[in-house]
Parts: C-alpha cells; structure tokens; sequence
C-alpha cells in the first residue's frame, strides 16, 4: 500500500508540475492583473538593491503640476508573498522562475489533496479529484499568475491536510498547531483567509471530531496567531504605531463595491478611478492607512443606511464569483463584458462569431466549474453524516461568504477549486454507487 501511495503521489505530481509547465510557456510573465504583479516585483528588486521594502510612488497630489517620486515604506499588501518569491528572484531575475516556483506549489498542493481525499472520503475519489485537479485548466492558468491568490490552493490544501490528520492523529496535538502555522502564513499572502481559524475552531467545537476540542482548538488559533502577529509587529513597526495587520485594502475594497454594478451613493468602481477622486496617483499613498480607514467608516455608513439594498448587490455577487472569467482567453481576446460594453449593438452571438475559440474555451470552463458545483452538492447531500466532510465545505462556504461583502472577482473563488473537485469526485462516486444498486 506504502509503495502504491508513494507512485500514486509521483505521477500526481509530475502530470500537474507539466501541465502547468505548458501554460506558463502559453502565457509566460505578468500578463492577468499585472499591476499587482508589478508591485510585488518592484518591492523585490527594491530589497535586493539593499533599499529596504519599500516601494516607489509619486507622493504628489494630482494638483501639483510636477511629481514626487519618493520610496515609501511598502504598507498595502501582506508580505508573505514577497517573502516567498524573493528567493528564486534573487537567484534568476526572471518572473518566469516565478512561475516555476507556482507550478511546483501547485505539484504540492495536487498530493496533499490527494492525502486529503484518502483521509475524508475513499482512495479512488481522492485519486479522481486530484487526477482532476492536476489538469484542470482554469487551475493550471491561474496557478502561474504571478498573483499572491495563485498560491493559496497550497496553503489551503495543506491546513485542511494537518487539520484532519489531528483529527485522525489525536495522540499528536502537534497537527493542529501545524495547521494553524500554515494558515497563518496564507494569511501573510492573502488577508481574506483571516478568520477562517475561527470557522475551523467552530466546526471542531460543534462536530466533536476531536478528541480534546478545546486543545485542538487552542492550537490551532495559537499557530495562527504566532504568525499573525510577527507580521502585526513588523507593521506596527513600519508605520510608527499605526497598526495595519495585515496590509491596507479592505476600507477601499467594501467603498468601491457599492460601486461594483454601477456608480452610486457617491461611490466608484476602480483603484485608479478611487485615487482620482482622493486627489492622488496612488491608491495606497500617501496617508494610506489614514484614507482606507475612511473608506471603510464611509462604507458601513452607506450601508446601514441602506441594508436592503445591499443585500441585493451581495446576492448579485454570487454568480460573479462562482462563474469563471476571462483570465483563459484574455491574450487572444477581450472579455464578454468588454466586447458587449464597447458598443451598444453587441451581443453574445456577435461575440461568439467574433471570437469563436474564446466563446467555446468560457462555455466549457463555465460548464465545468457549475457541474462541479452541483456534484459538490450532491456529495454533501449523500453524505451528510461524513463528519469529516464538512470540513472542506467549510472553506468553500468560508470563500463565498467572505467575499460577496466587498468587492468580488471570480478569482477569488479559484483557490477553493481543489476542495471543489474533491466534493465532486465524491459526490460522482455516490451516484455511481447508487446506479450500480438499482441495476443490480
């Protein structure tokens, strides 16, 4: 069985580190939300120059008829990111060695699901979700971003992985410590992913699957917490006592939402439409902190002064989330909103004559992520009394209701992919079994 496993891993590995190979020669560099790439890499260049993690902003207001360029203390993102691609940079000054770096999180991430799967559900549904998952297209695409969100199915898979072996492990403690490390780093690389420790410790607490749920629990929010606040620190530091745990983003993430279907309530839609209207060039500077805080007071005011409403615009967001965009065609073509809000005449047949291959390639992935989603379902509904199975669905509710408050892009969604297909491999198993009971 040993041996069998270790192959199994192997062949995982390699057929998911070469198919995402394939797409980084596709689409080699920053080439989805580059500007975010291009922040991430100038930092690094700036720390391998000896300056410090600093970034380099234009400081004047839009007023001033010159600019100020100045190096600012780098504030309005995490660091984990940074930290984790800083040394393949230093080493190749290539974005491409970059990407490499994600192909082999993304090898990682495909046996830890497997392992997963072995552990909830049965051999051969973990074996189908991770085979799935090594060569699901939307996954290998947007795993080579050069985007913090990229590396987040490694960081979930992974403290899904140590928090289940607690569960089966209850002799040592240790995993739900370890799992709450590697969350807390995910933390470090996307913010979003903050109070899902308080999410797992519910479920522990409410599903009795541990044997000690309070230890587990303790643990689990103390690895958490370790890194959290080493990186609490390091901002408290930076900013002279101005606290940013993490990183800036939510305050101007929840005011422009308001906006996310049309501008409204004296909000917009867009960072460079955002610092516009402050009256500078940058979102984050200068007097980030400082201007995200009021974005944020702004945007709890406007909705609870109209909650009603508002509930309409998250439940809007739902499908947004769900339904995969442009990021697989977006070289070859633009997007369906784009095509459609160029003119007014547009429309979605136009738009599959125009760019036919782009129109197929969304379909499928639309078909295949909502097939998934349904099979997800099915598995939960045949399968209810699996204890242990919640806990991936968990994080994928965790991914939808933590993101339809604010502003919500479907990539937000794409590092829950990997437990999506788990639930789907399953939820295919048990109507495979179910068939098999009738015909006999």
């Amino acid at each position: 069985m040993k041996k069998e496993l270790q192959h199994n891993i192997l062949v995982l590995a390699v057929a998911a580190f070469a198919f995402r190979l394939i797409f980084i020669l596709m689409f080699p560099g920053p080439n989805y939300f580059e500007g975010i790439s291009a922040s991430y890499l100038e930092v690094a260049e700036n720390v391998l120059q000896g300056r410090g993690i600093v970034t380099y902003a234009d400081i004047a207001p839009l007023s001033s008829p010159t600019s100020h360029w100045s190096y600012e203390t780098f504030i309005d993102r995490p660091l984990g990111y940074l930290f984790l691609v800083l040394v393949p940079y230093a080493i190749v000054s290539s974005p491409f060695v970059i990407q490499l770096l994600h192909a082999l999180l993304a090898s990682l991430t495909v046996t830890a699901l497997y392992r997963v799967g072995w552990l909830i559900v049965s051999e051969q549904a973990a074996w189908r979700a991770a085979l799935l998952y090594s060569v699901w297209p939307l996954s290998a695409r947007f795993e080579i971003a050069i985007l913090p969100d990229a590396v987040m199915p490694f960081f979930l898979v992974l403290t899904l992985w140590l928090l289940i072996r607690g569960v089966n492990e209850p002799e040592r403690p240790k995993w739900y410590l370890l799992s709450g490390i590697a969350c807390g780093i995910g933390m470090t690389i996307r913010p979003d992913v903050l109070l899902l420790p308080i999410f797992f410790v519910a479920a522990l607490l409410a599903l009795r699957v541990a044997q000690k749920p309070l230890r587990a629990s303790f643990l689990l929010l103390l690895g958490a917490v370790v890194i959290l606040g080493a990186h609490t620190i390091r901002n408290y530091s930076a900013t002279d006592g101005r606290i940013v745990p993490l990183g800036l983003g939510n305050g101007i993430s929840m005011w422009e939402g308001i906006s996310q279907f049309g501008d409204t309530l004296g909000t917009v839609y867009g960072d460079e439409r955002t610092a516009a209207l402050e009256g500078y060039r940058a979102w984050a500077y200068p007097d980030g902190i400082e201007r995200d805080g009021r974005r944020f007071s702004e945007a709890l005011e406007i909705i609870r002064q109209h909650p009603g409403w508002y509930a309409g615009v998250m439940a809007k967001r739902i499908p947004v989330l769900l339904t995969p965009d442009w990021i697989m065609t977006r070289k070859f073509a633009p997007s369906l909103k784009e095509f459609l809000d160029s003119s007014g005449e547009h429309s979605i047949a136009q738009y599959a004559a125009t760019y036919p291959l782009s129109f197929i390639i969304r379909l499928l992935l639309v078909l295949l992520q909502y097939g998934a989603l349904v099979l997800a379902v099915i598995a939960v509904a045949k399968d209810a009394r699996n204890k242990l199975l919640w806990f991936p669905v968990l994080l994928i509710f965790y991914y939808i209701v933590i993101h339809i408050p604010t502003n919500t892009e479907a990539r937000y969604f794409y590092p829950a992919i990997p437990l999506l297909l788990l639930l789907a491999s399953h939820g295919w198993e048990r109507l495979r079994a179910k068939r098999t009971v009738v015909m006999e």
